[in-house]
């Protein structure tokens, strides 16, 4: 399995509202999608970096892997999301390795892998894959 490209790094907010505002009014970034992602348990902005994405990300409820993120680290960068050319081989290479990794639905039905931060020196990596339309 080999990575091809930093797809986007998601840092957790108290204020997605105010973290937008922020990254556009210092940055000059601009947001090209957002909004809630149930299944994730969170609200979400992307904004354009490059051919990369920065995700500003807040939590929908009071508890959950994001709020739990914020209440002990106040925010910060929350995961780095990695690009594979096949996410289901990541999967298996990593399992191999001893790596835990959970498998989620992102908001646009697409399939991503998320693995554990004792595998890769304490940050959160989401792996996705990008299909041809």
């Amino acid at each position: 399995m080999k990575a091809k490209r930093i797809d986007h790094i998601a840092i957790a907010v108290k204020d997605l509202d105010a973290a937008v505002a922020t990254y556009q009014h210092n940055f000059g970034l601009e947001k090209v999608r957002g909004g809630e992602v149930p299944a994730l348990g969170i609200r979400n902005a992307f904004l354009q970096i490059g051919d990369a994405q920065i995700e500003l990300i807040t939590p929908l409820a009071e508890q959950g892997p994001v709020a739990d993120f914020l209440a002990k680290q106040g925010g910060g960068m929350y995961l780095l999301a990695l690009e594979v050319d096949n996410l289901d081989e990541a999967i298996v290479t990593l399992q191999h390795q001893g790596a835990r990794v959970q498998v989620a639905t992102g908001s646009t039905g697409q399939r991503l892998a998320f693995v554990s931060p004792r595998a890769t020196h304490g940050v959160l990596l989401q792996l996705l894959e990008h299909r041809e339309a």
